[in-house]
């Protein structure tokens, strides 16, 4: 058997939060005018070919976002609302996006009971503004998010996780990650983003659904995020070469690692992650690299990247059940269903399986007059993003 090295994908990766402004941290950049500025010289033709790949491509990025949705006070000035960051990159940077291979993907922090703005809740079951959020971002932008990112993910997340996304890059675990710095709301890292069991090297897994830190037979995949340069941990030689040399022993790897849009820090992922990159790789030129977006690189590493788009179709059954057909894969156990009402109201109703892509939705959730949304990802992450109303729905040949 002949001998082949796995190939690096390399993933810099742009957490959006947009400004803010805090007196304890003079590097923060306060308001979009500078946050654009910052954004400005990632986005430039020379920044992102300064240090091209083995086959002489310029850096990709992929952007995280998330939405300020959910709190009830803002002692930082976020920009609140639910696509205000969202919209604000689109707007600005859709077309460079396309053009430089970069995509856009969603990070969530959930509220915490006392919804301060800069403050991060644990409990899932305190609120549901996660369910809030995706169900605005289907109905009222057409998007599925095909790779989510959860810092805070806990044991009965990654189960709603598994639900619906097949990739997640939320694994922050390094040997020497400070776990008992301090975050902004007082917490300790381990308080508030626990990784401590996970693997620390670049293999990404399928986790336990006893334990979501370690490897076991849930479908997804969870991938490895660090730090470029933070309070808690700054990205190192070592760990970039970490991945070059798992490549050495046949395996395909993603190498990815962020910094957030509210520091001018164009220069420093330069310095600790685009440089090191380029010049490490000719101490390994078996291993022939490439950027990639987080989607990508996911479907390289993991093989999932031949599942055709879903597609759903729903007839009313008798009783005046809906029944939702799919065509192709779906990750999960269902598809992402809500409904909204005429005045706008959104409700969330996850269907019944009752079959091989079949789904019933009862008629007591069924909201009369209102639209049913449909949102979906393939194994591979294709999204599907469909809608039908309610009194369209025909019935079914045989109710």
């Amino acid at each position: 058997m002949s001998y082949r090295p796995g190939k690096l994908y390399v993933c810099p990766i742009i957490n959006t939060m947009g400004p803010v402004v805090d007196s304890r941290h003079a590097d923060l950049l306060n308001t979009w005018a500078d946050v654009d500025q910052g954004c400005d010289k990632i986005f430039s033709e020379d920044y992102r070919s300064r240090y091209p790949d083995s086959d002489g491509r310029g850096a990709v990025f992929s952007w995280f976002v998330i939405s300020w949705s959910g709190f009830r006070s803002n002692p930082v000035q976020r920009d609140f609302g639910y696509f205000n960051v969202l919209d604000h990159y689109v707007e600005r940077y859709a077309e460079k996006m396309r053009r430089h291979g970069d995509d856009i993907y969603w990070m969530y922090n959930h509220p915490p009971a006392s919804g301060v703005g800069n403050e991060w809740g644990m409990d899932w079951g305190q609120n549901a503004q996660y369910l809030e959020i995706l169900m605005r971002f289907v109905a009222e932008r057409s998007w599925f998010p095909s790779v989510v990112q959860v810092p805070t993910e806990a044991q009965h997340t990654s189960h709603f996780l598994e639900n619906f996304f097949p990739f997640d890059l939320s694994n922050r675990n390094a040997v020497d990650i400070q776990w008992d710095a301090k975050n902004a709301d007082g917490k300790t890292m381990a308080q508030v983003i626990d990784w401590r069991r996970a693997p620390h090297n670049w293999d990404a897994y399928r986790p336990s659904a006893g334990d979501y830190q370690v490897a076991g037979q849930m479908k997804r995949h969870v991938g490895r995020l660090l730090d470029i340069q933070s309070i808690v941990y700054v990205l190192d030689e070592q760990e970039i070469e970490k991945a070059f040399q798992r490549c050495l022993e046949g395996h395909d790897v993603m190498l990815s690692a962020y910094e957030h849009d509210f520091r001018d820090r164009a220069d420093v992922i330069e310095k600790r992650l685009l440089e090191p990159v380029h010049r490490l790789a000719r101490r390994y030129p078996e291993v022939n690299w490439s950027y990639a977006n987080s989607l990508h690189a996911f479907q390289r590493i993991t093989g999932q990247s031949d599942f055709e788009t879903p597609s759903f179709q729903v007839v009313r059954e008798g009783h005046g059940n809906l029944l939702v057909s799919g065509q192709g894969d779906v990750f999960g156990y269902a598809p992402f269903t809500f409904f909204v009402s005429p005045g706008g109201d959104y409700h969330y109703s996850a269907p019944l399986k009752v079959g091989d892509n079949k789904w019933l939705i009862y008629r007591n959730a069924v909201v009369p007059d209102g639209r049913l949304f449909i949102a979906a990802l393939s194994p591979s992450g294709r999204q599907a993003v469909q809608s039908f109303s309610v009194d369209e729905i025909a019935e079914s040949p045989l109710a």
